[in-house]
């Protein structure tokens, strides 16, 4: 009975491991199809990603920042970056700043010409096209005149006064601008084409030549001040964030595969483990049911044996008792004869004599057969006892075995009780288990909304922080300066205490008063815009960077549940996708087979895009007898009818409604298609009701009940029961 119970157990292990076996399998072929669906995804917007960076490369290069994006991204010392790069402007005056400077924003500042001639060896060597250089050792801005238009309507200032700008790249902005002067509108520019350069608020640009330059103006292709590149495409940065995220999703779905084909393996194993355990111990319960059938037999028969050697024991008993009662008497008697034979001798007759002697020989014989019989009498007595021996001691063997297995089946079945307590422990765990997970689901729910505030937290703390190193980096360097001016003027008080030079060095005679006044007006505002001076701004960049940590550590985890969040979603596709394609192509048979019974032709099924069906539509083509094939918006009302109806077929097959109502279906079919039609509905009609309004008589005929309707007088109408001959009652 314990080896019945083991073999029993081995099997529903057996049945609970390929169980589950089959579920890890099937989550396997979801994630490896899903990782195959991603993986082709990818490709294609990587293509797609390329073909638009290829674009964007051919636009930089057609716009002349190819070239120096290489010199930007090349380890050559010296460059200082581009034009666009090295000012700000407010928002206001950018459109006409970056009219005004065109293609000039492009060009790279470099510290001195020996910079510029390596950057052109550079690009022939990498075959990357052209670009300018302005040496800041070389460059020499032409004439400025910056006060013919500060008198006119309109006027707002001159362009090179409108940027910030490091003071040692005065003579660039000098070069780029030149004299433009910058108007509100194109109504006060026109009055002043003629003398100077002039751009507009909106773009618009007047050269002193008398040229006009305007119209929509194209903000995707061209730089812009801070930036020094071609933004990208949104669809550009959807593609890559795309990617990003495909990469993220693969990196998890590899993982899941990973694991997922682990625990295949293990079960696959255990599961093989346990059918050879099952296999033995079925073996063995099965040879041990011989056996016990095999003893059986024997005892059954051990049993009849010892019935019947006890019969025949008692019948020798008896005999014996007959023998022994018999032999007194022989013996009797052989005395008699004996002295009968005596006598005879005696007396010397002969033939007297002869004839007790014959008899005497006679008894003798028969008393030595009598007492062989005796002798095997006693012999089979003490065989049968001997047998009756054995048979006793097996049955004693047998019935011990018997009450060994009673006492194992005693045992199992107080097993069976604890398992039956256990399992209904289980099962109360198991209900307050899901009671818990819907509680943890809420949560879950609960502690997505923190995240996501957390994560918006996260990225102003992000901004912020970087706000605040550029303060610290932008003190830090306006300090270093500080130091350096306050040692510089330090050596000159020094000097100017030990010496005064001989000569006293002259003031160039180019030197501006007013320029100098602007200048200083601006290092003072510049100045001013440093301050105040927050000295606990080192005390806060500690905290935040701490509070930073231990955002980043939430936003990891963040990021891992957001994957796990999207591998789900990718697996819910597959198997949206699975379904559908599972549906269509069993949908795509029956229509097959449906339209060639109802139309004598072939048709099909098309999706527009097989390897995105939900992006796509679905399209019904068809190929009716004797006419080439055909979409259904080229076909005529008969042909769109029976298409029309085979699809409807197809899906009814598919998945079948309880009944379906047709109001003249058949109106535009002719006689041999309505015959065609109502022998499908018959037959479709074993597995739903169908309602069908006609006035053809073939779908009439083949109805089961037929129900009339007629207009009586007036505006009333009559329903007329109609029994047909082949309709039933």
């Amino acid at each position: 009975m314990e080896l019945e119970s083991e073999v029993r157990s081995l099997a529903e292990e057996i049945g609970a491991i390929a169980q589950t076996l089959s579920s890890l399998e099937s989550q396997l072929q979801v994630q490896q199809e899903t990782k195959t669906r991603l993986l082709t995804e990818q490709r294609e917007k990587q293509r797609q990603l390329d073909k638009l960076e290829a674009q964007n490369q051919a636009q930089q290069e057609a716009q002349g920042t190819f070239a120096s994006k290489i010199i930007l991204q090349s380890t050559l010392p010296g460059v200082c970056g581009l034009v666009a790069q090295l000012g700000r402007v407010e928002p206001r005056y950018q459109l006409a700043l970056e009219t005004a400077a065109g293609a000039r924003l492009g060009f790279l500042v470099v510290e001195d010409d020996g910079v510029a001639a390596a950057g052109i060896e550079l690009l022939k060597q990498k075959r990357a096209g052209r670009a300018t250089f302005l040496p800041l050792n070389k460059i020499r801005p032409g004439h400025l005149e910056l006060d013919t238009l500060r008198w006119a309507s309109g006027f707002i200032d001159y362009a090179v006064n409108l940027i910030d700008y490091d003071p040692r790249y005065r003579d660039i902005f000098a070069y780029v601008f030149g004299n433009t002067a910058v108007f509100n509108s194109m109504d006060t520019a026109r009055l002043y084409i003629g003398k100077g350069r002039i751009v507009t608020l909106e773009g618009e640009l007047l050269e002193a030549t008398g040229a006009m330059t305007g119209g929509s103006n194209n903000q995707r292709a061209s730089l812009h001040f801070g930036t020094g590149d071609s933004s990208e495409t949104a669809q550009q940065t959807a593609l890559k964030g795309r990617l990003d995220e495909i990469e993220s999703i693969l990196a998890r779905c590899e993982v899941e595969i990973n694991r997922l084909s682990d625990a295949v393996k293990q079960r696959s194993s255990e599961l093989m483990e346990r059918r050879g355990s099952h296999r033995e111990k079925q073996l063995l319960w099965e040879q041990l049911q011989k056996e016990i059938k095999t003893t059986i037999e024997r005892q059954e028969q051990a049993r009849s044996l010892l019935t019947k050697q006890q019969q025949e024991s008692i019948v020798t008993l008896d005999r014996l008792h007959l023998l022994n009662q018999e032999i007194p008497q022989g013996e009797r008697q052989l005395a008699q004869y004996r002295q009968s034979l005596a006598e005879l001798e005696q007396s010397q007759t002969s033939s007297e004599w002869q004839q007790i002697q014959a008899s005497i020989r006679s008894q003798e014989e028969q008393l030595k057969l009598r007492e062989q019989a005796l002798r095997t009498a006693q012999q089979n007595l003490q065989d049968l006892a001997n047998k009756r021996d054995r048979a006793t001691e097996k049955l004693a063997q047998l019935q011990q075995r018997l009450e060994e297995a009673i006492a194992q089946h005693s045992t199992l079945s107080t097993q069976h009780s604890l398992l039956d307590t256990q399992h209904s422990t289980l099962s109360t765990e198991i209900t307050e288990t899901q009671t818990k997970l819907v509680e943890l689901e809420a949560k879950l729910g609960e502690e997505k909304q923190i995240r996501d505030r957390a994560e918006q937290h996260l990225r102003q703390q992000h901004l912020n922080l970087q706000q605040l190193d550029f303060e610290r980096q932008k003190l830090s360097e306006t300090q270093q300066t500080r130091r350096q001016e306050l040692e510089t003027l330090q050596t000159d008080v020094q000097a100017a205490q030990v010496e005064i030079p001989e000569p006293l060095p002259e003031i160039p005679e180019t030197l501006d008063l007013e320029q100098l006044n602007k200048d200083i007006r601006s290092l003072q505002k510049r100045l001013q815009a440093l301050e105040p001076v927050n000295m606990l701004a080192i005390e806060e960049y500690d905290r935040t960077s701490e509070r930073l940590q231990e955002l980043s550590e939430k936003l990891s985890i963040l990021e891992n549940e957001r994957t796990e969040l999207l591998l789900r979603v990718e697996n819910f596709t597959t198997l949206r996708q699975k379904a559908f394609r599972e549906a269509f192509d069993a949908v795509n048979h029956n229509f097959q087979t449906i339209f060639a019974e109802l139309s004598d032709g072939d048709g099909y099924l098309q999706l527009d895009d097989p390897e995105d069906p939900f992006s796509g539509g679905l399209n019904l083509v068809a190929h009716p007898k004797g006419k080439p094939v055909q979409r259904l918006a080229s076909m005529s009302g008969g042909e769109k009818s029976l298409t029309a109806l085979s699809f409807i077929f197809s899906l009814q097959r598919y998945r079948p409604s309880p009944f379906y109502a047709f109001d003249e279906v058949d109106m535009f079919l002719d006689g041999a298609n309505v015959e065609r039609l109502a022998k499908m509905i018959k037959q479709q009609a074993q597995q739903a009701q169908f309602i069908v309004v006609s006035l053809r008589r073939p779908m009439i005929e083949s109805s089961q009940r037929t129900i009339g309707v007629t207009q009586a007088r007036g505006a009333y109408t009559q329903v007329l029961g109609i029994k047909l001959p082949s309709q039933t009652a």
